[in-house]
């Protein structure tokens, strides 16, 4: 037995009597992961102006080069934990994750020589790394801890529950995400507020290396396979992982999807935090230099009144609203687009698990199908929300488009480990993760920020030539990123046919514990008639 570690779990007895421990502990995990990889986008005006960067810039930070990391060493992650420990695998790499935020808060240029003034600017002398560069190795290696954070959860929780309870404690790990989402959003915006976007990293990274300890020292982790009928001890290459996958026809194509709905998720969700100010602000007095920072303006204050968020003055009967009504800050950017963001993510995944459980029972198309549909029915409500004339009304209008997009996610993981060997379980989530991170994570969060700069750098042209976009330069300049946002929208949402074609294209027999079906035309296209299927994913 490993030092401090409690002993393996061998039996569904003992599973069931440990697994909603277990389960949550992961939980925590996951949620330690969000705030980590989300507390950025709160604090990305400050950091903008700080190191004096463009939204290029602030894409790649947050999106692309974060993700190539994350999801490159994800997949050699991933074979380390499906042949050795999945719980070690966690812990370490929740340490580091962690470490490599609290290091992010140190980012500044590292200068050789020069002279330090009394503001702490230094003049003169070499650089030898920028803060932005600084922050984007540190970012770098919160990706690499991530990369160990998902696939060996997700194979935990696969042999802690039997098939037909697979989808709902997958969805319920899933939301994870979303909470920590949550409090990345409210944390970041008290933090930078009361401290500083440096501390604010310190705070949320240690705590998380204390956390690694405590899942250390009481989750038991359970053996491969245990869950199915015969347990699975077989270790299976990355070759034999990846052509398992790739040789179920419907995977490619609800994998593509997948990322296609990440990209529009991700593409709006880490600018939110700087679209609310921009889009409903005007430009701060005080902003300087080449970045502008935008002071947001709430279109009902005495809501933010009503709400004990500001102070107001009653003088011969006249109600008058101190400033802090109209203004935004960090803290209430944080708390009501994490709260909108958060609690509608965590709704939708939840229920996006058990409504593709209770349908996919009778039809495993519906594991496909609910996602598809909640993507669908999501973008029309998001393009309202960054249309919207009030932050309000958008952040009303972003809640319920969440809650649907945010149902795809459970469904998913639990219908791809449904079509693999226990043994690859982990590889698979690896696998699927790389393609929806790459193209959801890596490329929205660039391309939104390429998009914006490249409107913001053509504006006097684009305002010219297209009076649509805004009545005048400075306004083309400053919506430029609500435009970008628009454009990920439309650009990926057609791409959710994938999900439906993915679904018709589903082995159509029984499967057993390897995924397998029963009959010879297992991994064939499913029924191309489309008539009911009556095998779900239970063998």
């Amino acid at each position: 037995m490993a030092l401090l570690s409690p002993g393996m779990i061998t039996t569904m007895d003992a599973a069931r009597k440990h697994r909603t421990y277990a389960l949550w502990i992961l939980i925590i995990v996951y949620i330690f992961n969000f705030i980590d990889r989300q507390i950025v986008n709160i604090l990305q005006e400050d950091i903008k102006h700080d190191l004096k960067l463009d939204d290029t810039q602030l894409g790649l930070m947050t999106g692309l080069t974060f993700a190539v990391v994350y999801c490159t060493m994800g997949i050699p992650v991933a074979k380390i934990a499906d042949s050795t420990s999945r719980k070690a695998v966690l812990v370490v790499s929740l340490a580091i994750w962690s470490a490599f935020t609290a290091i992010c808060g140190l980012s500044q240029d590292i200068v050789i020589g020069g002279q330090v003034l009394d503001d702490g600017a230094v003049v003169g002398g070499m650089t030898i790394i920028s803060g932005f560069m600084f922050l984007l190795i540190a970012r770098m290696g919160v990706g690499l801890g991530e990369a160990g954070g998902s696939p060996p959860a997700h194979a935990m929780i696969s042999d802690l529950y039997e098939k037909d309870k697979r989808g709902r404690a997958l969805a319920l790990y899933s939301a994870g995400l979303y909470a920590g989402t949550l409090l990345g959003y409210y944390l970041g915006g008290f933090l930078t507020e009361a401290l500083s976007w440096r501390q604010a990293f310190f705070v949320v990274g240690i705590p998380g290396i204390i956390f690694a300890v405590v899942a250390w020292t009481t989750v038991k982790e359970p053996t491969r396979g245990l869950s199915g009928i015969n347990p699975n001890t077989k270790k299976a290459s990355f070759t034999q992982s990846f052509k398992k996958l790739w040789s179920i026809k419907a995977f490619p194509y609800y994998a593509i999807a997948t990322g296609a709905g990440t990209f529009i998720t991700y593409g709006l969700g880490n600018w939110m935090p700087s679209f609310m100010p921009r889009t409903f602000g005007i430009v701060d007095p005080a902003s300087t230099g080449e970045t502008i920072k935008y002071i947001g303006q709430w279109g009902m204050p005495d809501l933010q009144n009503m709400l004990g968020l500001c102070q107001a003055s009653v003088v011969d009967g006249v109600k008058t609203l101190a400033a802090d009504c109209y203004n935004m800050n960090k803290t209430e950017i944080g708390l009501f687009y994490g709260t909108c963001s958060g609690v509608g993510g965590m709704i939708g995944t939840i229920y996006g698990g058990y409504l593709a459980d209770k349908l996919g029972a009778k039809d495993r198309r519906w594991f496909l199908w609910v996602p598809m549909w909640g993507k669908i029915l999501g973008a029309p409500l998001f393009i309202a929300a960054l249309f919207a004339p009030t932050v309000e009304l958008s952040l009303l209008l972003y809640f319920p488009g969440i809650t649907l997009a945010a149902m795809y996610l459970g469904p998913a993981l639990a219908i791809t480990h449904h079509l693999v060997p226990a043994s690859m379980r982990a590889m698979s989530s690896a696998v699927l993760f790389f393609i929806l991170n790459i193209l959801g994570l890596g490329l929205g969060p660039t391309v939104v920020g390429v998009v914006s700069d490249f409107v913001g750098d053509n504006a006097a042209t684009l305002a010219q030539q297209h009076s649509w976009l805004g009545s005048s330069v400075a306004e083309v300049q400053q919506m430029s990123l609500k435009w970008a946002m628009v454009v990920a929208v439309l650009l990926m949402t057609p791409l959710a046919i994938f999900w439906h074609i993915g679904a018709l294209k589903l082995p159509k027999g029984n499967l057993d514990d390897d995924g397998n079906a029963a009959v010879a035309e297992a991994l064939t296209e499913g029924d191309p008639k489309g008539h009911t299927q009556t095998t779900g994913p239970s063998a």
